[in-house]
């Protein structure tokens, strides 16, 4: 049994009571301190056994509804406690002790000779990252409280939230970075416009993807071959230099009354950010276009250009465990990776930094026909007390669009108009 501290001198202090009542009664001859004596000895000796037989026949489960969730979403959990022996519990603790914000599943039951209890429980995600529920502690004990025991549920799972994203179909990029770039010469899994062959079926190969007329011709499956669609690859880098990062409380959106739930959600550049990127990243993969991530925060995170629902989650599991933790500066990251970036390329810059050596370091890109948009997080706006205006100046004289998105501000309307040149794609 273990017991914390403070109930082990309470039972020690009703042994030492009896002893003394025991050495009383032996001086004086009394038969009510003899009495008296038995009385605590049982007491001790009831409540000993009690407690020893409060958590023995119990079993637990725990259901989870899902390993992945995204911020603003409800996650559910279903517990079940059964008392698989013949007698009943007067009273059982169970305490959880999972690492998601908000998250408590602990309830104190009482159950029946072989009786169960369950329960639900709701939890608004309500911060990104990778948690852990449970473990779980069984608290049980005596009635008179002398004997309290314990017992730990090691048992676990992983639960990952995943950044919120928003409808960002109104972004649109300057017509120079729409589809067009040179011809991607590899191989893909996935079925794209442009089949440049046929091969024999291999275990593993989709049946959508049988060329049924070679198929007949050759008298074995055959299944075609394609190739990336001839596209320009989508860079998003996310700044995660935690010196560049504020923290301001939302209030709320576009001048409505404060919104709890966006104060949770947004609180911060670093939030901003990262649902922007989420946002983006979801957006491009949806039109099939060949998207990657690069950031610099507890270390550097780079992910290649690719497409696809798996790309997307790459993308979001990196985003849900990324902090601003870096401390490279966003100009040297860009000089760093700069050979990651062909002229075919489209650089999409998220950043909450005020640096204008980010304006020198993208005009060598531009130079080298890399396309570049900036979306900055107006730093001023969270509290902070710089401000961006001078790098945007900057940017609009090296003809980098950017947009400006401000505390507060809703980010699917901030990213329908950019500052600097005007022209928009042709849809």
């Amino acid at each position: 049994m273990n017991g914390d501290p403070t109930a082990r001198y309470n039972w020690l202090k009703v042994a030492s009571f009896a002893v003394i009542i025991l050495v009383l009664a032996q001086i004086n001859n009394w038969r009510l301190l003899d009495k008296l004596f038995l009385t605590l000895v049982a007491l001790l000796a009831i409540s000993w056994l009690w407690s020893w037989s409060s958590l023995r026949g119990l079993r637990i489960e725990r259901e989870s509804g899902s390993d992945r969730a995204q911020v603003g979403q409800e996650i559910t959990e279903r517990l079940r406690i059964e008392n698989l022996t013949p007698w009943g519990k007067l009273w059982v603790e169970v305490r959880d002790h999972s690492s998601l914000p908000g998250h408590n599943a602990s309830q104190v039951v009482s159950l029946l000779p072989r009786g169960g209890a369950r329960w639900h429980v709701r939890s608004l995600c309500i911060r990104r990252g990778r948690f852990l529920m449970g473990p779980l502690t069984l608290n049980g004990g005596d009635p008179f409280g002398l004997f309290p025991t314990r017992k730990l549920l090691p048992q676990t799972h992983e639960l990952i939230v995943y950044p919120a994203t928003v409808d960002v179909s109104s972004f649109v990029l300057p017509v120079g970075e729409l589809p067009g770039g040179s011809t991607t010469q590899g191989r893909t899994p996935q079925i794209t416009p442009n089949a440049v062959g046929v091969r024999e079926y291999l275990p593993g190969d989709s049946f959508n993807r049988i060329s049924w007329g070679s198929t007949a011709r050759t008298g074995q499956l055959m299944v075609k071959e394609f190739e990336l669609d001839p596209t320009a690859d989508v860079w998003m880098v996310l700044d995660m230099d935690g010196r560049t990062h504020a923290q301001g409380a939302v209030q709320g959106v576009d001048g409505e009354a404060d919104d709890p739930l966006a104060r949770l959600l947004l609180n911060s550049t670093e939030e901003y950010g990262v649902t922007i990127t989420a946002s983006l990243a979801r957006h491009f993969l949806n039109q099939n276009r060949t998207v990657g991530l690069m950031a610099a925060g507890q270390h550097r995170e780079i992910i290649p250009t690719d497409r696809g629902a798996r790309q997307l989650m790459k993308i979001l599991e990196a985003l849900a465990v990324i902090r601003a933790e870096g401390r490279q500066p966003l100009p040297e990251l860009l000089v760093a990776e700069a050979g990651r970036f062909g002229r075919h390329s489209t650089l999409i810059v998220i950043t909450a930094s005020t640096d204008e050596r980010i304006a020198r370091a993208l005009m060598g890109l531009v130079a080298r026909g890399v396309k570049v948009v900036t979306i900055i997080i107006e730093p001023s706006t969270f509290g902070a007390t710089e401000s961006a205006i001078l790098l945007v100046s900057a940017l609009a004289a090296i003809a980098v669009p950017t947009y400006l998105v401000k505390c507060g501000e809703d980010i699917g309307r901030a990213l329908t108009g950019f500052s600097g040149p005007a022209r928009r794609a042709k849809v």
